[in-house]
């Protein structure tokens, strides 16, 4: 069985093999005297984006009254325990890299025996 102190350390080996640091501004919103504040902070993380296993060349087109946007959803991203990374439907994280633009779509924690490792996270690259 594995043990989390060795998860931790096989995922910061990943990322250590082709490391890009990112940056992007994390806005959270607490309760503060009966009211919803925005805290904004800024966010610098060192992490491994890859291509995916399933990349199947696809690249999502959706139009508007606005403008185009290309959409190619074949990035993930590896981020270690540090990064306390979360979305929800309202509020994504958006950062720029040596990839594109990038957003993250979806974040899955590595847990093991109850403890978070790091962060499995899917990308989406916009064009």
């Amino acid at each position: 069985m594995i043990t989390a102190e060795r998860r931790k350390k096989d995922i910061k080996w990943s990322i250590d093999q082709n490391p890009i640091e990112i940056s992007f501004t994390k806005t959270i919103k607490k309760l503060v005297n009966g009211h919803l504040e925005e805290i904004k902070d800024d966010v610098t993380l060192t992490v491994r984006i890859f291509p995916q296993k399933t990349y199947d060349s696809s690249i999502n087109v959706s139009t508007s009254t606005i403008g185009t946007s290309y959409q190619n959803t074949a990035y993930g991203m590896l981020a270690d325990s540090e990064a306390d990374l979360s979305i929800d439907s309202k509020s994504s994280i958006e950062f720029d890299c040596s990839y594109g633009h990038m957003k993250i779509k979806n974040v899955y924690p590595q847990i093991v025996n109850g403890e978070i490792c790091g962060y499995d996270c899917g990308l989406e690259k916009v064009m």
